[in-house]
């Protein structure tokens, strides 16, 4: 695999992770517990979801 195709595969789990409605309720969850208010959440959720993203895909890479 090239680092172009690599790129785009990881894109392409977040993406496909942000997109999924059972993640995204997660994240809401998430971020209530994190303490982010409704407002922040409104402002920034596709912030706040891609790096929910990120850090699901690094522990799930860890565990393979």
């Amino acid at each position: 695999m090239t680092t172009t195709e690599m790129i785009k595969a990881e894109y392409k789990r977040r993406t496909d992770l942000v997109n999924d409605v059972n993640f995204r309720k997660q994240c809401v969850k998430m971020a209530k517990a994190l303490g982010i208010t409704a407002d922040e959440w409104n402002k920034d959720k596709v912030h706040i979801m891609l790096i929910f993203a990120n850090k699901f895909c690094q522990l799930e890479n860890q565990a393979v």
